[in-house]
């Protein structure tokens, strides 16, 4: 029988603040700030949460969280007014992160600015090539 040389599930957190990343319309790529990186490329992604840790607030705003490859991933696109301190989301759904469009973790700001928000990302995944 053979088994994968890391067949721990490991936990990559990502972290956006409106009060450090700010919060204008557009791409903020979580997986590039200090201290962070992509998932490896050989990473199987075998589930994920989304914690919202402070209520998100911005008139009009929306967001969603996903990578390159597809951009609600994560998180679909969600008025912000959806997102309450403690609100929980996560899915179990599989994939392979490809290094070319899934390595990274992104939250996409639509419609109007954020004016408050906090949340994390935390995605559970396998490296068979660890």
């Amino acid at each position: 029988m053979s088994y994968f040389k890391n067949d721990n599930v490991q936990v990559a957190e990502y972290e956006y603040d409106f009060a450090v990343d700010g919060g204008a319309t557009g791409v903020k790529v979580l997986s590039s700030k200090a201290n962070k990186a992509g998932l490896p490329a050989s990473a199987i992604v075998v589930g994920h949460q989304v914690l919202i840790q402070t209520a998100f607030a911005g008139s009009g705003a929306s967001c969603k969280i996903g990578c390159e490859g597809d951009d609600d991933k994560y998180l679909v696109n969600t008025a912000v007014g959806g997102l309450t301190a403690g609100l929980k989301t996560s899915s179990a759904t599989a994939f392979f992160a490809d290094a070319a469009n899934e390595d990274d973790v992104r939250i996409t700001i639509a419609s109007a600015a954020l004016t408050a928000g906090k949340l994390k990302v935390l995605v559970h995944f396998v490296n068979p090539n660890a």
